[in-house]
């Protein structure tokens, strides 16, 4: 293939049919783009009358030895279909050097046998994608292991790294995605809209299809439709507040709140941000249920909640620990009030024109005068 491919050509003649081997190694900090792509490459096989099935796994879900196993069977779905199999290996909670190290020992490492026999000899009409949403390089056991792979599969495995394009490259991309749809725009108009979305290539192209829409007629998606249409980045970090929440204080939630507030956000980023929140109330209310009615133990209850934290990392006490505090420090009839304060703080923002900075300001202070005031008792002699 020729070095001057743009990334987004290359990357569709890889995960093509017709180009597809046995096995891909699919990883870069772009990698979750490939979800989409894999969608399109079905919907246009169907449009061609050919049969191709698209399954996902995920390696917190199912292990290497379930997953070879249907790999290799014949009856998983009919015989003249086609099959993609994609294996996902578990998203990044934070940003932690040491993931994929983690990663190889503990979902590779174990399946290594298994994992090469299968390579040695794969199955007819199925192709594997392995999916890592991260950056790799030379000397990372999980990018070692997979070149190794490579070089001793006989061609049945092939390595695509999907790393963040150079803004030039943005700017091709955006520009074919609208020639797409009918669209074109001005090369300020792509540096306003890289402003406001950043590099990931899904939000990307979920602003894209925004602005074909608002532009309706209109050829030409100007630099005043981006501003109009486009959500600008906020600097919140919801694990951030997760944080906060479990181990932190109210200075804290109230910080990272107000950060958020600062920007100026718009009611729909509002919403999402106390859909956070919420999530996490929620998720604390029914782990107090299993763990106090149904005497389920916590530690189990952790891991079904955290299924990406695997047990042997350092991590994973902390965040059990803190998790395990955070639970004990309220009453099942604290965490059924806040839940029903979260629904109607929910009605509010979406019904009202009162402010959102308060009334998720006022929630902050009563949940940490609960969970505080709980665990101080906890704590006496």
């Amino acid at each position: 293939m020729s070095a001057q491919e743009p990334f987004f050509v290359l990357w569709k003649k890889e995960i093509s049919p017709e180009n597809l081997g046995p096995g891909l190694f699919v990883y870069g900090e772009q990698a979750g783009y490939l979800r989409r792509m894999l969608l399109a490459v079905v919907e246009e096989a169907r449009g061609k009358g050919e049969e191709l099935q698209l399954k996902p796994y995920f390696l917190f879900d199912k292990d290497w030895a379930e997953i070879l196993d249907e790999a290799q069977s014949p009856d998983m779905f009919l015989f003249a279909t086609r099959k993609i199999l994609v294996i996902y290996f578990p998203e990044p909670e934070e940003d932690d050097p040491q993931l994929a190290e983690r990663a190889c020992r503990q979902l590779v490492l174990p399946f290594e046998k298994e994992i090469e026999r299968y390579f040695a000899a794969p199955s007819d009409g199925v192709f594997l994608i392995i999916v890592y949403p991260g950056r790799l390089k030379k000397g990372n056991r999980l990018f070692d292991f997979f070149s190794r792979l490579k070089t001793g599969s006989d061609g049945n495995l092939k390595l695509l790294e999907m790393k963040t394009p150079r803004p030039s490259e943005l700017a091709a991309w955006v520009n074919e995605e609208l020639r797409k749809r009918g669209k074109r725009t001005s090369p300020q108009a792509i540096n306003r809209l890289l402003e406001a979305a950043g590099t990931d290539l899904l939000l990307l192209e979920q602003e894209l299809e925004k602005l074909s829409l608002y532009a309706g007629d209109q050829k030409v998606i100007t630099e005043e439709d981006v501003l109009a249409v486009c959500v600008f980045q906020k600097t919140y970090d919801r694990f951030a507040l997760e944080e906060a929440l479990e181990s932190g204080s109210l200075e804290e939630a109230l910080s990272i709140t107000s950060r958020f507030l600062a920007e100026q956000p718009d009611a729909s980023e509002v919403i999402n941000y106390f859909t956070g929140l919420s999530r996490y109330l929620l998720s604390l209310a029914r782990a107090k249920v299993e763990v106090e009615e149904k005497k389920v133990p916590v530690k189990e209850v952790f891991k079904r909640m955290r299924p990406q934290l695997n047990e042997s990392w350092t991590l994973f006490d902390r965040k059990l620990e803190a998790f395990s505090a955070c639970l004990k420090a309220f009453s099942l009839k604290e965490l059924d009030d806040l839940v029903r304060e979260l629904g109607r703080i929910d009605l509010k923002l979406k019904s009202s024109d009162l402010d959102a900075g308060i009334m998720i300001e006022t929630f902050l202070v009563r949940f940490f005068q609960l969970r505080d005031k709980r665990r101080s008792g906890l704590n006496r002699p």
